[in-house]
């Protein structure tokens, strides 16, 4: 057998794949999984956002407030503790002095950590959130907090909102970039 049939016989074989086409074909398919995953994804949340329904008492969290008589024992640790909430936002929503709790004073405990805002004439949602230091979405978001179908003003002066995770002094990364340019410079 000639040399030129020799090297020409393993073009042959039923299972032969050089690297030059399979690269290619790794790489559409690779492109393939992508596109599907991207559109399964796409449609999931279309599916989501058009067809999901859910009853708000199913969430786990309560609409409004409560009030609760302090008892004899309680502390502000304990008494977040048992409502799953941060003892700052008992402290901002009853404007508890220095001194603390006494027994029989009766508290208003809000549905979930963070602040209870009266909107005032001219306030945005976006006002609010970058009051109390969080992203606009999560007022948005939050399932009690009712809104106008009105775009413009989505809210109300008067209307109270629930501002999960916002709290009365945010720190904000410009307030610390100030304190330490100034602390540079003096």
């Amino acid at each position: 057998m000639n040399k030129k049939k020799q090297n020409a016989k393993h073009l042959h074989s039923r299972f032969h794949i050089s690297y030059l086409t399979f690269f290619p074909v790794l790489i559409l398919v690779a492109i393939a999984l992508f596109s599907f995953s991207l559109w399964k994804a796409h449609n999931d949340l279309r599916r989501i956002g058009n067809y999901l329904r859910f009853d708000k008492e199913d969430l786990g969290i309560r609409e409004k407030s409560i009030y609760y008589r302090v008892q004899y024992g309680d502390t502000l640790e304990s008494i977040a503790k048992k409502f799953s909430i941060s003892i700052e936002t008992i402290m901002w929503a009853n404007d508890i002095p220095e001194s603390g709790i006494e027994n029989d004073m009766i508290i208003s405990i809000p549905p979930t950590t963070g602040i209870i805002h009266a909107v005032q004439s001219g306030e945005t949602v976006e006002s609010i959130a970058k009051t109390y230091g969080v992203d606009p979405y999560v007022i948005y978001n939050y399932p009690f907090n009712e809104f106008t179908k009105d775009v413009e003003f989505p809210i109300n002066p008067g209307q109270t909102l629930m501002i999960p995770g916002g709290t009365k002094n945010p720190i904000r990364i410009k307030d610390i970039l100030g304190i330490f340019w100034k602390r540079m410079w003096e």
